[in-house]
């Protein structure tokens, strides 16, 4: 009788243990090798594209501890035509990933604005190397203002790892790690979201749901394209 028990123990650890945890390679929740690139669609609740979002290794400076890393992100509109560009820095190390603070700003946003002119102040949007079913992530948020008392606050906060599932996308299925949060924006309005993001090794947000305090689905983004330099 103790075997059968024993032996049910193991097949329910089998079943169910696996969700426990991500991946356990050494690639970051984001991209981090010279020359990839993720293209990111964003689209309104009827599946209609708004914009498109891209972010392009640009540039990696190894140390013997420590990857320092330069990410191009450029936007387009919905028929893909320029529209700004800026520069995010990263630091990799040991799994983890730490995206400057800027990252949480729209690039439209950011280079409608000088940062000469702003008092600038944040934490860092942090990935780190080992995730696991309902821990907490540490807050993002950059805060920027100015003498004239011009403001401007990003922040992602409330970070829960939800689960762990495979993603059905249009370019593939992937291993994701779904991660919670509240996103609020304080610009000329405030606005404030749940948000979904689905996160994969080596790529990043592979999708972002954001639903309004009414829980309903107000848009969505998704990654359309990725390239991946070519192993040597």
């Amino acid at each position: 009788m103790k075997r059968l028990f024993f032996n049910y123990l193991i097949i329910v650890f089998l079943i169910f243990g696996t969700n426990l945890f991500s991946q356990n390679n050494d690639a970051p929740y984001f991209i981090y090798e010279k020359g990839a690139k993720i293209k990111i669609g964003h689209f309104n609740k009827r599946q209609i594209p708004q914009g498109y979002t891209v972010y392009t290794v640009t540039d990696v400076n190894e140390t013997d501890s420590v990857n320092y890393i330069t990410i191009k992100a450029e936007t387009f509109d919905p028929y893909e035509k320029p529209l700004n560009f800026t520069e995010i820095e990263a630091v990799y190390k040991d799994g983890e990933i730490s995206l400057d603070m800027l990252y949480l700003i729209p690039v439209d946003s950011l280079a409608a604005i000088s940062l000469e002119d702003w008092n600038l102040q944040g934490r860092d949007f942090i990935m780190p190397a080992f995730l696991g079913n309902g821990i907490s992530l540490k807050a993002a948020y950059v805060e920027l203002e100015t003498d004239d008392n011009r403001y401007i606050k990003v922040s992602e906060f409330s970070r829960i790892v939800d689960k762990f599932e495979k993603l059905k996308t249009n370019i593939g299925e992937f291993e994701t790690c779904v991660i919670s949060s509240k996103l609020e924006m304080q610009f000329a309005e405030n606005e404030l979201f749940t948000i979904y993001a689905w996160y994969s090794k080596g790529i990043g947000p592979l999708k972002t749901n954001y639903y309004n305090n009414k829980r309903k689905l107000v848009k969505y983004s998704e990654v359309v394209e990725i390239v991946m330099p070519e192993k040597s």
